[in-house]
């Protein structure tokens, strides 16, 4: 098992393996061997005390797997020992994937698609649910809209164009240089920008045709809203759910908001899934489209064994992913 440990450690990130007991699932909970779990850049946001959850260490990892379960406990009965499932992001109890054996919530805990590897099934909740609550429920899309997505070529940003798409929206994806932008082309965006080689401002306004974006998902933040926020159209909303930046500090000027009557939004899909009605919402809507084939299968840039997570965790700080990095147990 992976354990977040405090300075003085060998591993750069702090990364070691330790021996732990296997857990024993309370009320509602089931125990799954987890066959390969997703990283996330919120893994990354923990280690450097920069997640709105509190970093208390040493912690553990890890926040979606896919698995076989092994043990359920009182009153769980959606699932049963055998079942092969796939778990959503968690972070109350707290709940870590990034072991040998890990607990779920029943709630938290789907089914796993059918025909998919581990892989596969280790990593979607979080890219489609990301995108589904802003996009479907806080500030809904609607046909034709523009949409921007940020850091467009991880697992998060690739569902959220699949996200975009299946709502009707018009997207534009970013990354950082045009060497990405073929690729983000070929997985569903209407139109690339390349932040590091375009004026970005200039580049939305001609793709739009003066229009501007009515809703960009950001997982960027910092210094970076400045280079979209002029173009957000009127009454359009930018929802920051990311640091890639390496600050939480955002910095941008106030008037371009004033004059389109815009806005800036915090967002965490923790905050969403708290509430049991909207988490049954999201899990239905995701899994019809899983079920009817829109949305595809998840991209998986690179499948690691657990031996090398460390340089699992140092791909995904450098960009260099093209989908989701997975470790496979």
């Amino acid at each position: 098992m992976y354990d977040r440990l405090g300075e003085g450690e060998d591993s750069e990130l702090g990364l070691v393996i330790r021996d732990l007991d296997v857990p024993e699932p309370g009320p509602g909970e089931v125990r799954l061997r987890v066959s390969a779990y997703g990283l996330n850049q919120a893994d990354i946001l923990l280690m450097s005390n920069r997640h709105y959850a509190i970093s208390d260490l040493p912690m553990r990892l890890g926040y979606e797997a896919s698995g076989v379960v092994e043990a359920v406990g009182p009153g769980v009965t959606r699932f049963g020992v055998g079942d092969r499932v796939s778990t959503i992001p968690n972070i109350d109890g707290p709940y870590s994937c990034a072991n040998e054996y890990a607990l779920a919530r029943e709630e938290f805990t789907t089914p796993w698609p059918e025909g998919w590897s581990a892989a596969e099934a280790a990593g979607f909740w979080m890219q489609y649910l990301t995108a589904y609550y802003p996009m479907k429920e806080i500030f809904p899309v609607a046909e034709g809209d523009w949409v921007l997505i940020t850091a467009a070529s991880g697992g998060t940003g690739l569902g959220a164009i699949r996200i975009g798409k299946a709502l009707g929206a018009r997207v534009i994806a970013t990354t950082r240089t045009s060497e990405k932008c073929a690729f983000l082309r070929e997985q569903g965006a209407d139109a690339t920008i390349a932040t590091a080689e375009e004026d970005m401002t200039a580049a939305i306004m001609s793709i739009t045709g003066g229009e501007g974006v009515r809703l960009v998902s950001d997982g960027v933040g910092g210094g970076f809203v400045a280079q979209y926020v002029d173009a957000l159209a009127f009454d359009g909303i930018a929802y920051v759910h990311g640091g890639l930046s390496g600050t939480n500090e955002v910095s941008f000027p106030i008037l371009p908001l004033v004059r389109r009557r815009a806005g800036l939004y915090g967002y965490s899909l923790i905050n969403e899934t708290r509430d049991p009605e909207a988490l049954r919402r999201g899990i239905g809507f995701v899994t019809e489209l899983i079920n009817s084939e829109a949305l595809g299968r998840p991209v998986i840039d690179r499948v690691y064994p657990l031996c090398e997570a460390s340089a699992a965790y140092e791909r995904m700080k450098a960009g260099l992913q093209r989908g989701k990095i997975i470790i496979a147990v």
